[in-house]
């Protein structure tokens, strides 16, 4: 079996074996608006004294779904799983762009969550798993298969995982150095 057999697979299984109405409310009225915690930590940080890691977390999760939805998916050019599949079950109200990969959605909510996993563990650790419902959701509900959604955790972890290491290192050289 190859990938892009291993990617179908997992993406009906999701999407319609496992299907039915109480996960379909579950994702609609209980996981979707939950996400307004993604930016809402941010904003609770800056409010707290963490300015820098609310401003921090917010630039990684915008950048990242700025920089896949306007220089990933041109180049790539990957259709949604309805254009791909057949008989793909989409749940919910989703404005929907015409490519999927990589996903924004899980760049934008793991983008949000890494910086504060890397920088406050506990709030980070619920957020991550958060962002990782989030991208379970996405393939249940049709809009993205699990290759759209594993590229946007690895792009967004590679990205935030550099810019923490770069910001830590500049940080502990601004303190090394004599004034």
């Amino acid at each position: 079996m190859n990938l892009l057999e291993l990617n179908s697979k997992i993406f009906f299984f999701l999407n319609q074996k496992i299907a039915n109405f109480i996960l379909d409310s579950f994702v609609l009225f209980v996981l979707i608006p939950l996400c307004l915690l993604f930016v809402l930590v941010p904003v609770y940080f800056f409010f707290r004294g963490k300015k820098f890691l609310a401003i921090y977390a917010l630039f990684c999760g915008f950048f990242l779904y700025w920089f896949g939805h306007s220089i990933l998916k041109p180049i790539f050019k990957i259709p949604r799983p309805m254009v791909l599949f057949s008989n793909v079950r989409v749940v919910g109200p989703w404005h929907t762009s015409p490519y999927s990969f990589p996903s924004t959605t899980t760049m934008l909510v793991f983008g949000f969550a890494l910086p504060i996993f890397f920088n406050q563990r506990r709030i980070g650790k619920f957020l991550l798993i958060l962002a990782f419902l989030v991208a379970f959701s996405l393939i249940y509900c049709g809009f993205h298969t699990p290759l759209d959604v594993l590229a946007g955790i690895l792009l967004s972890f590679l990205f935030v995982f550099i810019f923490d290491k770069a910001l830590k290192l500049k940080t502990q050289n601004d303190n090394e150095s004599p004034n």
